[in-house]
């Protein structure tokens, strides 16, 4: 009776980056005085499926200043974004910009942001960090998992990266990957001590 051979596990550990200081000190301030004063117009956050206690947020579609100043920097970055991510080949079309604020006791569990519904053309997911100093939350970290490879597909494992929500910095993966963020602990409670982002996708071009 021959004994059968197991093959070793196939783990894929997906490209993340982040870059610190990615807006001037000025572009960071009218973000911060935007996202305060656009309060009243937040409203709970949705997923594309529709499920139920799966994110707890505040969200809204960014106004067109906010989501032109961030789109126009990401651009810019377009070069690194490809050579760091191993996207050689790989065109960028359109930008979708929103602005979520987590207070108290936000998460958004496990998920992916591309592949239903009008997701499937999302090609890399961003995000950028920023709130108020000093800093009034705690938490909020992102997870970005690893998958192992079973019969020719990726799979989720439970080891992942973790990216810590700096200010003023931004993070891009590919949005297929699965992600989640980390409950957030806001100890005032106050909206001004969020953990802010301006979050979105990059579209492969038409």
């Amino acid at each position: 009776m021959s004994e059968s051979v197991q093959t070793p596990m196939q783990i894929v550990r997906h490209p993340v980056l982040q870059i610190a200081n990615f807006l001037p000190e000025q572009d960071v301030e009218f973000l911060l005085q935007t996202a305060l004063a656009l309060e009243p117009k937040y409203v709970p956050s949705a997923v594309s499926d529709a499920k139920e206690d799966y994110r707890k947020s505040l969200s809204m579609e960014a106004p067109e200043n906010v989501a032109d100043l961030v789109s126009a920097k990401i651009r810019t970055a377009f070069p690194l974004i490809i050579q760091r991510l191993g996207l050689r080949g790989v065109a960028f079309g359109r930008i979708e910009c929103q602005l979520t604020a987590n207070n108290d006791g936000s998460y958004f569990r496990i998920h992916t942001d591309a592949g239903h519904n009008n997701t499937v053309g999302r090609q890399l997911t961003f995000v950028y960090y920023f709130n108020s100093e000093p800093k009034g939350f705690e938490g909020g970290e992102l997870r970005i998992y690893d998958d192992q490879v079973r019969n020719n597909k990726l799979a989720r494992i439970d080891s992942f990266q973790t990216v810590q929500p700096r200010h003023n910095s931004i993070v891009f993966f590919q949005a297929a990957v699965m992600h989640e963020v980390t409950p957030v602990h806001v100890p005032s409670q106050q909206f001004r001590d969020c953990r802010f982002t301006v979050n979105g996708w990059i579209h492969r071009a038409a």
